[in-house]
């Protein structure tokens, strides 16, 4: 059984965040399986190249739609992103060093992040292009 299960509870109404939060579900899913089998160390290489594609590609989105909605607690918001981002790229540099990560840490960090970003700061963005698009505020 998967560590994550997708709940609709999890989705903000933005297809394309969605899918993307779905993918860090499914990452971690992936490194989670791996420990179970006793493999997780040799997937933590493979995990740390789709969590920079990942940060690349979804923080870029999400950040975008903030600034075409003029979401308030955007500078707020990025600065979470931003620390998400070191950590993954502080990993990256470890291991570029010889150095492992630890799996057990790096599951740790990223069912952090999923329960502590996605379902409270991402879900209030949510909450905020819910409200806008009730007030006729467009929606992108």
């Amino acid at each position: 059984m998967p560590l994550f299960l997708w709940k609709p509870s999890y989705e903000l109404g933005i297809p394309e965040i969605d899918h993307d939060h779905r993918q860090l579900v499914g990452i971690i899913n992936e490194l989670y399986e791996a420990m179970k089998q006793g493999h997780g160390y040799e997937i933590v290489n493979h995990t740390i190249d789709r969590l920079l594609d990942y940060v690349a590609q979804h923080f870029q989105n999400e950040e975008s739609f903030m600034r075409i909605n003029n979401y308030p607690k955007q500078e707020e918001h990025e600065e979470e992103h931003r620390g998400f981002q070191a950590l993954i790229l502080e990993m990256d540099r470890q291991r570029r060093l010889g150095n492992a990560t630890s799996t057990i840490e790096m599951m740790a960090f990223l069912r952090d992040w999923l329960r502590d970003h996605v379902t409270t700061a991402d879900k209030e963005f949510g909450s905020y292009l819910k409200k806008s698009q009730l007030s006729g505020f467009p929606l992108r």
